[in-house]
């Protein structure tokens, strides 16, 4: 069976794949690298590395075309790559038809570009369309890790997998705002959800991107405190998305009653 309670530590973005699907940039910065590049990325694999913690980065397809050695870092790390998207799409808006390309071209990307094929999926936005499970599932994909049943980990109807996670694991949800949350209000924050988990049993998934925690060395030191009470905690296991996925395929997903706790309590 799975351990009584997990903890999964994942990364959302890369670069400038957002702001070009957004439409705010045409392609990467000319001569000097992305920020999240030059100092986001290598301030998380450090971290990790710290902790000697597995991961799962979530990235756009667009990447392995325009920053190949940056997707491919992560696999040489041994780290899990997951697709995103091609250029941060707001996935739950898509049509059938164009959803199934880009799923497609962002994948043939990434796994060029790592020479591995990504298997776990999240959605920008957070949430999926109604073809989302067959369009992954057509492509081989084994999990997905968008906006799900709370935190509850399950084996969806089409036998895609699924790691969710909520909003107030999302370091954008806390800094993301007109006045941004005080660093020592998401670690406590964090913290609080982490021991209940240890307590309760259950799954507690973060979400940080290298362009609001990578780059900021106050929110790097509440990912570090967080990954640093999950190791120490011996109730506590912690497994990448695409290990959790596996364990809930193969029917040795430990179910905690109550149900598992969330990242907010």
């Amino acid at each position: 069976m799975m351990p009584h309670a997990v903890a999964c530590f994942t990364f959302d973005n890369m670069a400038e794949a957002a702001e070009v699907g957004a439409g705010t940039r045409s392609g990467p910065r000319p001569g000097v690298a992305d920020p999240s590049l030059s100092r986001g990325y290598p301030n998380l694999y450090r971290v990790l590395a710290t902790h000697d913690v597995r991961a799962t980065f979530f990235v756009e397809g667009w990447n392995g075309i325009h920053h190949p050695d940056a997707v491919a870092e992560v696999v040489r790390r041994r780290h899990e790559l997951g697709m995103h998207g091609w250029a941060h799409e707001p996935w739950h808006e898509l049509d059938a038809a164009t959803e199934e390309a880009l799923a497609e071209r962002a994948t043939a990307a990434l796994a060029h570009a790592a020479g591995a094929q990504p298997v776990g999926f999240r959605a920008p936005g957070g949430s999926r369309t109604p073809h989302t499970e067959a369009v992954l599932r057509r492509l081989g994909y084994r999990y997905d890790a968008s906006l799900g049943d709370g935190m509850r980990p399950r084996v969806l109807a089409s036998g895609l997998a699924q790691v969710p996670f909520t909003w107030t694991g999302v370091d954008g949800f806390h800094y993301l705002r007109p006045e941004p949350a005080r660093p020592a209000e998401v670690r406590d924050a964090w913290l609080g959800a982490l021991a209940r988990v240890a307590e309760r049993g259950g799954l507690f998934v973060l979400v940080c991107h290298a362009f609001l925690t990578g780059v900021n060395e106050e929110r790097l030191a509440v990912l570090d405190a967080v990954i640093a009470a999950a190791r120490s905690d011996s109730r506590v296991q912690i497994r990448t998305a695409g290990e959790i996925a596996q364990q809930l395929l193969d029917h040795r997903w430990e179910e905690p009653c109550p149900n598992p706790a969330s990242p907010s309590g």
